[in-house]
């Protein structure tokens, strides 16, 4: 069977550096806080936490401990309140984040109301909300109908959109808005994934999808392999593969989340070897 490894797959550089300013505060510090998830990958946060990473729900537990903000951005008021408390801050936030909070702010400053397309309990789209006065997120075309859209609008996207989500919801946007300016906010290594992932699933008979369910963009990678490939998957570990699945396959394709780590990849990749794979591209 032959296994095709999607060229671009695994962390981001914004993952990549979050998890390496972890473990370099780490080497410094001998427990460093996090309120939630880092990177939204159960296997790199084991990892961390058996290095000293804490993970608080509140504030109030920090204590001490040096505060990591998480790669996909914080509700800048529960930053406020850290300063305020005279908590050490180490801002792991991914700059592409950043520059969507520095976009959504422009918007307003010009007089627009803030369009979010994203999944409204995803922390980035918090976080982005969180610096704005006037904002409504869209999640699907069927929300645009309960935002009250004014005339004079603007437009960022959640990073890891789907991009065929966006498609949809712009062109009934535009017909709302007299004046709607549209910057598109989704992540370079989004957009080209997603597009790697389309000839992966029309090119392999199976197609497997490496990551956590907590990750938005591993869950788009499988919705747009699933729509083209009845044969997709997706797990967050080797344990998690059905041998069943791969019977009749002669060619495999695999992809991985942005919060997915390189040795995982590889550990699937090796396992599905095993089995019966005899050509890596």
């Amino acid at each position: 069977m032959k296994i095709e490894v999607a060229q671009h797959c695994g962390f981001c550089t914004g993952v990549k550096n979050a998890v390496q300013l972890a473990q370099n505060s780490l080497k410094k510090q001998e427990n460093v806080a996090v309120l939630g998830d880092l990177v939204h990958n159960k296997v790199v946060m084991d990892e961390l936490k058996d290095n000293g990473l804490v993970f608080v729900d509140s504030l109030d537990n920090v204590g001490d401990m040096p505060l990591l903000l998480r790669a996909h951005g914080t509700d800048v008021n529960l930053i406020h309140t850290a300063k305020e408390m005279g908590l050490n801050i180490i801002d792991a936030t991914c700059p592409l984040v950043r520059e969507i909070h520095k976009h959504a702010r422009e918007l307003e400053e010009e007089g627009r109301q803030v369009i979010i397309i994203g999944d409204r309990d995803h922390d980035e789209v918090i976080g982005i909300v969180s610096r704005l006065q006037d904002s409504c997120i869209i999640e699907s075309p069927d929300d645009i109908d309960s935002c009250k859209l004014k005339q004079r609008t603007g437009v960022v996207i959640q990073s890891t959109q789907r991009i065929e989500n966006v498609q949809n919801i712009l062109p009934l946007l535009l017909t709302r808005s007299r004046d709607c300016r549209i910057i598109n906010t989704i992540c370079e290594p989004t957009r080209r994934n997603q597009t790697e992932i389309l000839s992966l699933a029309q090119n392999n008979d199976c197609v497997l999808v490496i990551g956590d369910s907590a990750s938005a963009n591993s869950k788009r990678l499988y919705e747009v392999a699933r729509s083209l490939n009845e044969n997709a998957f997706m797990v967050a570990g080797q344990e998690e593969i059905n041998v069943a699945w791969l019977k009749g396959c002669t060619s495999i394709g695999i992809t991985a989340g942005a919060s997915t780590p390189r040795k995982l990849i590889e550990e699937i990749v090796t396992y599905i070897k095993t089995l019966n794979g005899d050509t890596i591209k």
